[in-house]
């Protein structure tokens, strides 16, 4: 049943609370995962899958071609144009799975590891089982279905990855345990779409709801692509040059921390699309939702990526084990950038729904030209010289956001900096608090683990106090929300219900009838 206006605020924060769930659940799972197969697996296995993993994602986005993202953002569909979505998936999914298969000898003048080719036909049957369930997640999206993706994504996670993935590992399936991990949760993923949707799988070939959908995602696919290209340039470069061993390195770092960071925003951004897409002409809403969003990730992310900044030889050992230390250095460098590509997830998300897609090209034109430039001027300093590439075209891009998201909706620069600010200031309070723990538990030689267990736990104490004690206008609606659930329980004593009633009134003298307060409570409603 399709989301009605009267109820698209609730469904908004229903939608946001079960894709966070089911998220940091999926990313608590992967940090699991990561530890156990980095033990039972080596550097070159890792490698081998990210070099696989950048020839299939060159497809990706034409076996896609934008036609999910059309049936979000569209405001009216009908039976033809689910109809022809299906039809569009699939086919162009058997097709470009065909094309790598046969394509497949090709990446080795590039990457110079024959190894790839045969990963790459295996891996390369994903596009078909993304071809089959395309439409379902599509419309279960634009539904705002959320509960039943959140379900559907962990119960895809633990079978693949968990049960699959580990199992062939556990039987010495060496880097074959990575690609049926992957296959496995793909196809967990369609099949249990599906079995919620139930949407028409007859052919049509009828040439209107063709043009409707490919007219808006086919702009969608080049983004997409460039977007690929230039969140991929790192891995082409150091497979290339550096070879798949320092490649695993770079990868596993750059995945633990890029992995729980991403699953924990975009769990936000896909709740964001189909409500920006619903209120794209209403200006007012659109600035405000936008502010309150990215505000929040901004909050929340910088301190996180400060404390794994310090923290990064006791989380590599801890997680990775002592073989990976060489990512350290590599780990630390990303915490600047990763952050940052964070908060410009909802820039995108507003440019996506107001079908602002020419600025969109633009900039990641600019991007790749500067990005190519940097890797050219930094290559000789090997990851650490990559690293820092990626961080300052980071730092460039965001600033490259805030003119297409100024142009668009009309935010001032000055409001678009504010955004960053309560993060930074978090970020400071937390990378010093971990940083004296650290001081004083490094020199004692404790095990990793209770060293790590340390700096964690100062870290939650004190970003915990600021986040309590200097609530950001955008911040407070979801401490409200959460004082009021606990307040609703008859089983905690007297003394902590007045405690949270006083922090309450703490709470509503610090909003102080605040615009952008009120915004973010209800930004949806007419």
């Amino acid at each position: 049943m399709a989301v009605t206006t009267q109820n698209l605020t609730s469904a908004a924060v229903r939608g946001v609370q079960w894709t966070t769930a089911a998220t940091v659940l999926t990313a608590v799972m992967q940090i699991g995962y990561t530890a156990v197969m980095a033990r039972l697996l080596d550097p070159t296995a890792f490698g081998l899958v990210a070099m696989t993993g950048v020839v299939l994602r060159f497809g990706s986005y034409f076996a896609e071609m934008g036609l999910g993202h059309a049936l979000v953002q569209r405001a009216e569909i009908d039976g033809h144009d689910v109809r022809a979505a299906f039809t569009a998936s699939l086919g162009l999914g058997l097709a470009v799975a065909g094309l790598a298969w046969l394509g497949a000898p090709l990446a080795v003048l590039f990457l110079k590891e024959p190894a790839v080719v045969p990963l790459v036909r295996v891996q390369a049957l994903g596009f078909v089982l993304v071809g089959l369930g395309a439409t379902a997640t599509s419309l279960l999206r634009r539904e705002m279905r959320f509960e039943a993706l959140a379900k559907v994504e962990v119960s895809a996670y633990v079978l693949g990855y968990g049960g699959v993935g580990i199992t062939l590992a556990v039987l010495h399936a060496g880097v074959w345990s990575l690609i049926g991990a992957s296959l496995a949760q793909q196809f967990f993923v369609a099949f249990f779409n599906y079995l919620v949707v139930r949407h028409s799988v007859r052919f049509t070939f009828l040439r209107a709801p063709y043009g409707r959908l490919l007219g808006y995602g086919g702009r969608v696919s080049v983004v997409g692509f460039l977007e690929f290209v230039n969140g991929n340039l790192d891995t082409l470069l150091i497979g290339r040059l550096l070879g798949s061993v320092l490649l695993g390195i770079y990868n596993r770092a750059y995945m633990l921390l890029y992995l729980p960071m991403y699953f924990l925003t975009n769990s936000l951004a896909r709740v964001a699309f189909p409500a920006f897409s619903k209120i794209q002409d209403d200006l007012p809403r659109t600035r405000a939702l936008y502010l309150a969003s990215s505000t929040v990730v901004a909050t929340l992310v910088l301190p996180l990526c400060a404390g794994v900044a310090v923290a990064a030889p006791e989380l590599v050992q801890v997680l990775l084990g002592p073989r990976w230390a060489a990512s350290v250095p590599v780990l630390r460098v990303l915490c600047l950038s990763i952050p940052l590509s964070m908060t410009t997830l909802f820039a995108g998300v507003v440019a996506d729904a107001r079908a602002n897609l020419r600025q969109k090209i633009i900039l990641n034109l600019e991007f790749m030209a500067l990005l190519t430039a940097l890797f050219w001027l930094l290559k000789g300093y090997g990851l650490a010289g990559i690293a820092g590439a990626i961080g300052t075209g980071e730092v460039v891009r965001t600033f490259l956001y805030m003119r297409v998201t100024h142009r668009d909706i009309g935010i001032s620069y000055p409001r678009l900096l504010a955004i960053y600010r309560p993060g930074l200031l978090n970020a400071a309070a937390v990378g010093l608090a971990l940083l004296a723990v650290a001081l004083l538990v490094r020199p004692l030689h404790a095990p990793a683990l209770l060293a790590l267990l340390a700096q964690m736990a100062a870290g939650a104490a004190v970003l915990g106090a600021v986040l309590l004690r200097w609530p950001t206008a955008e911040l407070r609606p979801v401490l409200r929300q959460a004082l009021a659930r606990l307040r609703g329980r008859a089983a905690l004593p007297a003394g902590a219900q007045v405690r949270l009633a006083r922090y309450a009134a703490f709470l509503e003298r610090a909003a102080g009838g605040s615009a952008v307060l009120e915004a973010f409570d209800n930004p949806l409603t007419p």
